[in-house]
């Protein structure tokens, strides 16, 4: 059977874990650590998705913004950037990989965080906002889908939590000032956005007018299991800053008019 033949039978159960694969490559943020505690989760607290009694989350959007959420579901500003299971920081559109040497201006302040959800046959579900804006994520019980015996299989064959927690930072190339928007569920690739935003924090208090510029790189750590081996993760290398007046200002706010490409 052809390449193309064997990619048009996936089932749907398929194709949606595969799009997690992608949001979370290596699956590192499913993957237990050893020494510690298996996270908790509270079936008997909030019950599953479609219960009567399930939690309603607050929406304080606008009439204007729930529109344009509804017809122009926003995530993604310019072309996305994913770290892929191979270890490399490449373009999803075309799997280009992105050189070590290139410089990268961080919109850190246009960072959004959030679930997201992802659905077979619609769009998906987020309940997602911008970091500096203030946005506050609302703690995965009150999300639903708490009981694992509902859970989809993962890649892995074993159930998998449907909701996903997202970090979106986004990035404008220096010289060419096209935009990217480096997305990431992982543990580790969270943290090491974790890590640049500390950075910002610290230098905006000292230089409030800059943002820094920025390498993007593979770094990693040998895993205290020997099974795991050797665990790739992003890194981003600061080596400069600019000038805040000097790059775009892209609308990353829930009504943006942004792209919501899913690679798959």
């Amino acid at each position: 059977m052809s390449e193309a033949a064997r990619k048009a039978v996936r089932t749907g159960a398929q194709a949606l874990a595969q799009q997690k694969a992608d949001h979370d490559p290596g699956g590192i943020a499913a993957k237990p650590q050893p020494g510690t505690a298996k996270p908790e989760t509270s079936t008997a607290v909030v019950p599953a998705t479609g219960t009567a009694t399930a939690v309603a989350l607050p929406d304080n959007r606008d009439a204007v913004t729930r529109y344009l959420d509804d017809v122009a579901p926003s995530s993604i500003v310019g072309r996305m950037i994913k770290f892929d299971k191979n270890g490399k920081f490449v373009t999803t559109d075309d799997d280009s990989e992105i050189d070590e040497s290139v410089d990268f201006v961080v919109l850190a302040d246009q960072t959004l965080i959030g679930w997201i959800k992802f659905n077979n046959d619609a769009p998906p579900n987020r309940h997602m906002g911008a970091l500096y804006d203030g946005f506050v994520m609302p703690p995965r019980v009150e999300l639903g889908d708490t009981d694992e015996s509902d859970w989809p299989a993962g890649l892995s064959g074993q159930p998998d939590d449907p909701w996903k927690h997202q970090m979106y930072l986004v990035l404008q190339q220096a010289g060419t000032t096209e935009l990217f928007t480096f997305v990431t569920s992982s543990r580790t690739g969270r943290r090491s956005v974790g890590n640049l935003l500390r950075h910002y924090d610290r230098m905006r208090r000292i230089s409030p007018g800059e943002y820094p510029v920025v390498r993007l790189k593979k770094g990693g750590f040998q895993h205290r299991d020997d099974r795991v081996g050797w665990v790739a993760t992003p890194a981003f290398a600061v080596v400069g800053r600019a000038p805040r007046d000097s790059v775009a200002k892209p609308d990353t706010t829930p009504g943006g008019d942004l792209n919501d490409q899913i690679p798959f």
